[in-house]
């Protein structure tokens, strides 16, 4: 038996009307769905908002490829410039790639050629969070011009980063630079999707030709903002496998921490090995095991003890964030879709 992940797609799908209701008109809407839909299951959260989709964007060939195989024909957009070893399967598939190098565009070029079959290409731009991309307007164009030349590659966007959407001295600046790239971009292909905002850069109403919608999707936000209403999509149940009542002085789990007055226990079968940190937070007793928890008090429901309700509060309790929480926390249940 598994733990259980109940992933609602109605509000999912509530979520992404929401959003999408607060978009200018023309503003294209790409599905962030990486790493697993932030732990919610990428397949399927991708199929049940297909039609409220323009792209999907995702982080690696190999994620992308699943995505093709569960039935997705529209675009989608790797994130991470492809390794050469994923070039083969990723044109073959019709992946559309990012690249921040020329190097990266000739290795794209040769696979295309010997499939022949034509990718599009989207830029990475370095408008300041000095992650990837490329760093300059010069380095911008010898791409472009390379791209646009190929009769085997199509010049398909222009994007880039924000480091901290919510600081709006910091944010002017990267659109500022953004603009520049965006500009001559256009000069080379003016239906290219320049795109800059992703879930922070929605709310900081950020314009952009389409925003890279992924956290907020999942019902939480980068930071407060009254600007859309949107709602956590999954809770996660553990089974209860057994009650302790222990007296004051006695240990439980590893390690000789002693209680300090008699209590009962509740021993639920879910540990760090299922995507929670290790360490004692309040209402547990001792730090998780790899495979069991102690806790103190459980409310024992049909679904089993609620592990996650909210992942921004459990980010607080564990001095995180909640997309660390997300991407971990389903590692080891069974994710039931609510229709």
């Amino acid at each position: 038996m598994l733990n259980k992940a109940y992933i609602n797609l109605n509000i999912l799908r509530q979520n992404v009307k929401n959003i999408k209701a607060k978009l200018d008109k023309g503003v294209k809407f790409c599905a962030v769905v990486k790493a697993d839909g932030y732990g919610h299951g990428a397949s399927e959260i991708a199929n049940a908002i297909y039609t409220e989709c323009d792209y999907f964007a995702v982080a690696i060939v190999q994620e992308g490829i699943r995505l093709r195989q569960s039935g997705i024909d529209k675009d989608i957009l790797v994130l991470s410039p492809a390794m050469p070893c994923d070039l083969i399967e990723a044109v073959f598939y019709g992946l559309t790639l990012s690249v921040d190098s020329i190097y990266q565009v000739i290795k794209i070029e040769k696979e295309c050629k010997k499939q022949k079959r034509r990718v599009k290409i989207h830029i990475k731009y370095n408008a300041g969070m000095n992650r990837l991309g490329v760093d300059s307007l010069d380095e911008l164009e010898v791409l472009a011009k390379k791209i646009t030349d190929s009769k085997y590659l199509v010049l398909d966007g222009l994007f880039s980063h924000l480091p901290c959407p919510e600081n709006k001295k910091s944010t002017k600046s990267i659109q500022n630079k953004f603009l520049l790239a965006n500009n001559l971009i256009k000069g080379y292909n003016n239906k290219a999707i320049c795109h800059l905002s992703a879930s922070g850069g929605f709310l900081a109403k950020i314009p952009s030709d389409m925003v890279r919608i992924g956290i907020l999707m999942y019902g939480y936000k980068p930071f407060a903002s009254n600007l859309v209403s949107v709602k956590p999509i999954m809770k996660i149940y553990a089974p209860l496998v057994k009650e302790r009542a222990l007296k004051k002085g006695d240990n439980c789990l590893y390690g000789n921490l002693a209680l300090s007055q008699d209590k009962i226990l509740y021993l639920v079968r879910f540990g760090y090995a299922d995507g929670l940190p290790r360490q004692k937070t309040k209402g547990q007793f001792n730090n998780r095991c790899m495979d069991i928890s102690a806790l103190e008090r459980a409310e024992v429901t049909k679904r089993g003890v609620l592990i996650l309700d909210n992942a921004d509060k459990l980010a607080k309790k564990y001095n995180t964030i909640s997309y660390e929480i997300l991407t971990k926390c389903s590692l080891r249940s069974q994710k039931i879709y609510l229709h």
